[in-house]
Parts: structure tokens; sequence; C-alpha cells
């Protein structure tokens, strides 16, 4: 190859894409710039324009993941739902002395004025691949209750309880001892999303978010894109949606600060 070579392509070129990438390319995804002269016309007769196979099932491909959706609350019911540990990772019992079959369960404990949830969008396969879930997760954007995600979701642990089991008797204060408390309810607000479009690597983020401070939260939500910002309406109709499936990072803020 001679050297200042590029990778335009003249309109003459007979060359095919597969002979530029090689047959044993893994990428999924492929970007084309095309340049195009003044072909003369006022407009473009749209009636006759067909849309290509390659569009047609992309656009079934995203229907499919807005048709295979999940909750956010699916998710944590999972996350928190008993685990039988498989053979691999069997957990040794001090009584019986050797390893068994546990259930395991992962609960919440303490809830924290910002919630944040990462959603687990990519599975590692192999050295060369990974892959993007797309599954659309919908979360609310109001009115997220965890209460019944914690280890007690109806209940308090006596204050000398706690402090004797985390400072040996102790004492400790009240404030820190109780992981539930009635007057400050576990609802939470949505505030924030980071959103990935494209694969692991190679991708494009953008963002979501709206004011909030002690007195309350804004209605109306703003995007972020680079150096874009611009006004998104209330996340909620036609093309201001903020629940949609790239969204990756969500930031929610508690109703009541504890």
């Amino acid at each position: 190859e001679s050297v200042g070579a590029t990778s335009v392509l003249p309109p003459t070129s007979d060359v095919r894409l597969v002979d530029i990438m090689g047959s044993q390319v893994i990428d999924n995804y492929l970007f084309l710039a095309c340049e195009w002269t003044d072909i003369g016309q006022p407009f473009l007769d749209f009636d006759l324009v067909e849309e290509h196979p390659s569009y047609l099932s992309t656009h079934q491909r995203h229907e499919d993941l807005f048709s295979r959706q999940v909750t956010l609350d699916r998710c944590f019911e999972t996350f928190t739902s008993p685990e039988r540990l498989d053979g691999n990772n069997l957990y040794y019992c001090s009584s019986c002395k050797e390893h068994v079959r546990a259930t395991k369960t992962m609960e919440l404990w303490r809830l924290p004025n910002v919630l944040v949830v990462h959603l687990k969008r990519f599975e590692f396969r192999n050295a060369l691949r990974s892959t993007k879930d797309e599954t659309f997760v919908n979360f609310p954007l109001e009115g997220l209750d965890m209460s019944r995600y914690c280890a007690h979701p109806n209940a308090t642990v006596p204050s000398s309880a706690s402090a004797s089991a985390s400072n040996g008797g102790g004492g400790n204060k009240a404030d820190d001892s109780d992981f539930v408390v009635d007057s400050i309810p576990a609802m939470y607000d949505l505030f924030g999303v980071v959103n990935h479009y494209g694969r692991l690597g190679f991708g494009h983020y953008t963002a979501y978010a709206r004011r909030w401070d002690k007195n309350g939260m804004d209605k109306d939500w703003a995007v972020f894109d680079d150096s874009s910002v611009r006004e998104f309406g209330d996340g909620t109709t036609g093309d201001g949606l903020v629940a949609t499936s790239a969204a990756y990072v969500l930031f929610y803020r508690r109703r009541v600060f504890s």
C-alpha cells in the first residue's frame, strides 16, 4: 500500500465491503459516511423510496426489544430472591464442618438519600467479544417504593439491639440503628438518567436530568448531548420519553432525606 492512502473510495469503485472488512469481522455495527452531488431536482419523490431490508430488520429488532420489556421492580425482585449456591460456590458450614449448597439472599439494610441503579447491559463472552443487552427496563419517574426490598420493611431494629451488635454493647445513636423510620418513607423520584448507545468500546453517552432541591422536584427535563443542552418536556410523551431501552444508569432522590 502506498503512503498516504485513505479509506475513501471513488464513485466508480467496485471494491466490496467484505474485501475491506474481512470475512471474519465480528463488529456488530458498521458506520459509513456517504457523499453525493446535487442531482438537479427541486425535491425527491418519497413515494418511490423503498425501505431497505436491513432497515426493516433493525426496526423489527427494536420493536421486539420494547415488547420484551421488564420492570425495574421485577429487577429488584430478582436481585433479592433467594439463590441456591451451585457446586462452584458452596458455603462452608462451621457446624457440620463441610461445604454445603446453602441459600443466599441479598437484602437492603439501609437506604441512601440518593439511590444509584446501574443496569447490567454488557455481558463478557470472550477476549474478542462482548454483547449488549438492550432489553427495555421500564422504570418509574416518580414513586419508586424501596421498602419492600428492605430486610424488614415493616419493622425497626431496636436501638439497644443494634447498638449492642455494632459496638459490643457500647451504645449507638438511635438514628444510626433504625433502618426503617415511619416518618421517612422509602419513596424515591427519578432525577437523572445516563443513556448508552452503541456497543462496548465504541458508543455514545447522553443524559437526562431535572432540577431538584429540598422543596421538591421540577417536572420538566433537559437532555444533555455533548455540548448540546435542550428542554425535554415532562419525559412521558411522544419523542420526549425518559424511559427507553438506552437507559444505563438511573439516579433517584429520596423524597424525604434521612
